[in-house]
């Protein structure tokens, strides 16, 4: 994975969790936690994966 494609998903993950975050803020739905989990998950796994400059 490329440095930009890195960063972008990570930007994404990142969105997606605070999105998420506001939303249960909002609701109290538990969907929404679920998906927050999910979110942090893939940033963890983006932020650990290492750039590949091969392109």
């Amino acid at each position: 994975m490329t440095r930009t494609a890195r960063f972008l998903a990570l930007a994404a993950a990142t969105a997606m969790f605070c999105f998420s975050l506001w939303s249960w803020s909002r609701s109290g739905d538990w969907v929404a936690i679920v998906f927050a989990l999910g979110s942090a998950a893939y940033g963890i796994f983006f932020f650990t994966s290492s750039p590949d400059e091969k392109q």
